[in-house]
Parts: C-alpha cells; structure tokens; sequence
C-alpha cells in the first residue's frame, strides 16, 4: 500500500506506465483542463464563498476518486478488472469535475445533465462491475497462493505444511498416524533414474490419496516417504486399511519384474498426545517395519 502511493506521488513514474494507463491518465488530463478552462471562460461565475462548503466537498470527493484512479494504474490487476475500474473511475471523475465547476460558474442544464449526472452515473456502475473482477481476481490469487502453499508441486497431493495444519486444527481424539515410506527407492532412482523415479511418486500418490475419503488426509511429507491420517481409534479398522495399502502398491510395475512396495509405521495418539509426539512413534514403528524386512506394517504399541 504505502509502495503504491510513492509510485501515484512520483510524477516520472508515468513514463513508465504501460500504454493503456498512459492513454487513460491523459484523457483524465485533458478532460480537466479543457473542460474546467471553457467553463470558466464562457459560464457566468458564482460567488464561491456563498456555497465554500459545497465547494470544499465536491473538491475532496473529486480527490479521492482522481487518488483510486491514480492508485489502479498503478497495481497490477487482470485485465477486465483494471478496463472497468479504471473507465468507470474516469467517468466518474469526469462527472465530479463537472459538479466541483458547478460551484464556481452558472452551468446550462444540459451540462448538468450529460456531463455531471450521466458521466457519474455511468462511472459508478462501470467502478461497481470492475470492484466485483477485481474481488474475483484477489479470490482466484488467494487460491493459486493456497494451493501452492498447501499442494505438493510434485505429485499434486496435499504436503506436509497442510498435513500438520490439518492434524493439530482437527477436533477428533484420538486419531491414529501412518508414516509410509517407499522401500529402496534410492536404488530405483540409481538403477532406473530419476525419471522412474518422479513416476513411480506419481504413481504411488494417486492410487493412495484415491482411498483416503472423508476427513483422512493423505500428504507427501518429503522425499519418498508420506504420511496419513486417520480420524479413528479403531486398530482393527487401520490394520485392514494399511493392508489394503501394501496391497496397492504392490500393483506398480516399476520395470522388468520388479514391482513397488511400501513400508508403514502406524501409532495411536494416547492421552491428548501433542501430533510431534505421534509422529514421532509412527517414525519409530516405520524403522521397525523397515527392520523386519519391509514391504509390512508395524503398529507402535
């Protein structure tokens, strides 16, 4: 914000304006001048310290109205929203430069009429139509910035910062942690490249992240090892479900004969246990897994 107005304050900037916001600034310009200049050449003047109140408060309106536009000119916004806001703007300063004139000269009724009430009339409903793109335009940013910050680029499932927002924000105790870790993924990336290897991330994400429904979140936590989480203290049900994803990845042909598996270390938050300290335990069962020989599931008791 305060960037901004430097930049309307900085007059050299309008050299480096594209030339869009040249040609409107321009006609706001010589609008003004040539419009305020034959008023008050050819109208009979008024007595301004008669209405200096009314003049005071058209002059600021007229402002803050010239300062938005200056101020849209300015910021980057798409293209429909910048044409409305910055049309509309300039109507409706040209219809409040006729109304701050009004106070100072015996205007005709026509230029009441056609330069005061239809350039501001017509000004505020084009501004009205540019604040609502410019509100879609801020909402789709919000969301490629949400998704960027919440999405893993790689396999497009969530990542681990939305991982850990989502487990510490839930209000569901206790819930259960699953740590899965690809098994050798280091030599499928030597043996095959790194190629095979993005692939076989892919791959892996989007069959898994398909079976966690509902409020179970499946996220890449780094590398080749993710994580999920499971609403439910039912270890009967996480035993069935972890199997069924061993099973899964067993279906990935990785090249020749040689197909993926995955080891998964589960743990059940006890006691209002903080999320590090399950994730912690969950690491801990994925070692054993890794320990035992793989391609299995170990529950930390």
């Amino acid at each position: 914000m305060i960037k901004t107005i430097k930049q309307i304050l900085n007059p050299f900037n309008f050299v480096k304006m594209g030339w869009l916001n040249k040609i409107f600034t321009l006609i706001l310009l010589v609008y003004t001048i040539a419009f305020s200049t034959y008023s008050l050449i050819y109208f009979p003047p008024l007595q301004v310290q008669s209405n200096l109140y009314g003049f005071t408060t058209d002059f600021i309106n007229l402002m803050v109205i010239v300062f938005l536009f200056l101020m849209v000119q300015c910021s980057g916004l798409s293209k429909l929203a910048y044409l409305f806001s910055s049309a509309g703007l300039l109507f409706w300063a040209m219809g409040n430069i006729a109304d701050v004139i009004d106070e100072l000269v015996v205007q005709p009724y026509w230029v009441s009429v056609y330069f005061e009430d239809l350039f501001r009339t017509s000004g505020m409903l084009l501004t009205s139509y540019g604040l609502f793109k410019t509100m879609r335009f801020m909402q789709s940013i919000h969301n490629k910035l949400f998704l960027e910050l919440t999405i893993d680029d790689l396999t497009k499932v969530s990542n681990r910062r939305y991982f850990y927002q989502h487990a510490k924000n839930i209000s569901v105790s206790p819930y259960t942690i699953l740590i899965i870790d690809i098994d050798h993924f280091k030599s499928i990336n030597d043996d095959f490249g790194h190629d095979m290897g993005d692939k076989i991330l892919k791959e892996l994400a989007g069959k898994f992240n398909s079976l966690f429904l509902d409020q179970n979140v499946f996220s890449r936590l780094g590398g080749e090892e993710f994580g999920g989480y499971l609403p439910t203290s039912n270890m009967a049900e996480v035993a069935n479900f972890t199997q069924q994803l061993i099973s899964l990845a067993q279906t990935i042909h990785i090249k020749n004969n040689r197909f993926l598996t995955v080891s998964i270390g589960v743990a059940l938050q006890k006691n209002d246990e903080l999320l590090d300290q399950v994730m912690k335990r969950a690491d801990l069962a994925l070692y054993t897994a890794k320990k035992n020989g793989r391609n299995r599931v170990e529950i930390h008791s």
